[in-house]
């Protein structure tokens, strides 16, 4: 259950631009990390979207499935958009780089639900404002490197969220 009152579940979505490489990575390793969690299990929901609509119902990149699957996680995932719809359904929103916040903020100025939007990698101290580089395109290292950072961010994330709960 998605609710604005922090002292219930919480729903957060990861937002990337086409929801194949960076989000999946950012959703299948938090949900991961508060399924290890016993404070944070069964009370925060995880999902993924795109603000682009090019890769709508594709998987995730086979880089991303590969670092994934390396980890024992699961795989499985299909690209959808960041719409108002989904914007309804989540309490904070962890967009990969500054041009996904902006888009987010744009699609919630117009809407009735307000979701708080924030980087992901500023629940890491040592990368406040920084973007979660993009590593469409380039070989399964930079997939690494991404997945490096999404971790760095998660202690940060949930000392957040217990706060919150």
């Amino acid at each position: 259950r998605c609710s604005r009152d922090w002292s219930s579940d919480v729903c957060s979505s990861d937002l990337c631009h086409g929801n194949i490489c960076r989000s999946p990575l950012a959703e299948v390793l938090i949900e991961a990390a508060i399924a290890a969690d016993q404070e944070l299990a069964g009370r925060i929901s995880v999902s993924s979207a795109g603000t682009s609509d090019e890769h709508v119902g594709e998987g995730m990149h086979p880089h991303s499935a590969s670092v994934l699957r390396s980890r024992r996680l699961r795989t499985t995932h299909r690209a959808r958009q960041y719409t108002p719809a989904v914007a309804a359904t989540v309490d904070l929103v962890l967009a990969a780089d500054r041009a996904n916040l902006r888009h987010a903020r744009a699609l919630h100025a117009a809407a009735d639900r307000h979701p708080e939007v924030r980087l992901l990698r500023d629940f890491d101290q040592s990368s406040i404002g920084q973007d979660l580089d993009d590593p469409w395109g380039e070989p399964i290292a930079a997939y690494e490197r991404t997945a490096t950072a999404i971790l760095a961010a998660i202690p940060g994330l949930f000392s957040e969220l217990r706060g919150r709960l």
